[in-house]
């Protein structure tokens, strides 16, 4: 990666005021508005990188058409100001992201052709592709996250255009080693879109939808669990307040999970309302609301939780981008 020549006095303060007038406060409970993305963006997966946060691929729309982007962008953590990288090989959108060693490694997901079979790595600020072995399942729209060295995959589809095809399947892929092994189904009803995050070493799983026959359309989920790998086992979590999909998730720390947005359901809602979900009292309590409605990407980093982008539109993509500090959001 090129790096820019040390700023002469005139040059920082210029940097500066850009900085300053990206990240103007909103009236949105705390959260900060930064410079938007690059371009209207979602379905990305987005990760932290030793206090850098990274935006790989996702989709828009342009004229009624939806497009599949190989874009890489990283936020600067000084200047807050956005940059390209060198795009992916091939379209990628509704991966899931994890995070070892300093590392971001990203798996699952589709080209918008087919399945993405191979692993994404993001190290030393470069992007680099694996693809000498993959996950033998396709896990696109799925549940998921990096627990110790496998992924753990729930739900899910072949393709983000067959929403009949939503799957129970359950499965964990060694991103070292390429094993892959087969693991309990999820106890609820086939489902995508789900919010999801790893939490100490459990995967949790929150709402999503799930296709109905009778009404030849899909409905939203209230449903929760939680994977643990240790245990080989699901166990049932306290419904979410309300019923939704494309719910963004992260966890604050080992005990509490930010969760917000999505869709609501018809018509048009596409939701702002959060909670943070309390792991070791099983309930959720109000927290600070998005600052617009919206299937966004979350990332926690350096102390704050970005807001990045999202579908806040049928067929449309936002290229906004907030922060709020940690402490904004869950106040102990």
């Amino acid at each position: 990666m090129l790096t820019a020549p040390y700023p002469t006095i005139k040059r920082a303060a210029g940097m500066l005021a850009l900085a300053l007038a990206g990240t103007v406060s909103t009236s949105a409970a705390g959260w900060q508005k930064l410079a938007p993305l690059p371009e209207s963006n979602g379905g990305f997966v987005c990760g932290d990188v030793h206090g850098t946060v990274f935006v790989l691929g996702g989709t828009n729309w342009e004229g009624g058409q939806k497009n599949w982007l190989k874009v890489v962008h990283r936020l600067d953590p000084e200047t807050l100001r956005w940059s390209s990288l060198e795009p992916l090989r091939q379209p990628l959108a509704y991966a899931i992201a994890g995070t070892t060693g300093g590392v971001l490694v990203v798996a699952g997901g589709t080209t918008g052709r087919a399945p993405f079979p191979g692993l994404l790595r993001i190290e030393d600020g470069r992007v680099s592709v694996r693809d000498t072995f993959g996950i033998a399942a396709p896990a696109v729209l799925s549940a998921g996250g990096l627990i110790g060295d496998e992924f753990v995959f729930a739900g899910g589809t072949d393709d983000a255009a067959n929403v009949k095809g939503f799957r129970r399947d359950a499965f964990a892929w060694n991103i070292r080693t390429g094993r892959q092994r087969a693991l309990p189904a999820y106890p609820g009803p086939a489902f995508g879109t789900a919010g999801s995050a790893v939490a100490g070493d459990e995967l949790l799983v929150f709402g999503g939808g799930v296709w109905k026959e009778e009404t030849q359309s899909v409905a939203n989920l209230t449903s929760a669990y939680a994977f643990s790998p240790r245990r080989n086992a699901w166990r049932r979590l306290s419904p979410l307040p309300h019923p939704v999909r494309g719910l963004a998730a992260v966890a604050l720390d080992d005990k509490h999970v930010y969760l917000a947005g999505g869709y609501a359901g018809d018509p048009g809602a596409f939701t702002d309302r959060a909670f943070v979900y309390i792991i070791g009292e099983d309930r959720y309590t109000p927290a600070p609301p998005l600052p617009y409605g919206a299937m966004v990407g979350l990332v926690k980093s350096s102390g704050f939780v970005y807001c990045l982008g999202g579908e806040d539109q049928m067929k449309h993509r936002t290229a906004a981008a907030y922060r709020i500090e940690l402490a904004e959001l869950w106040k102990r």
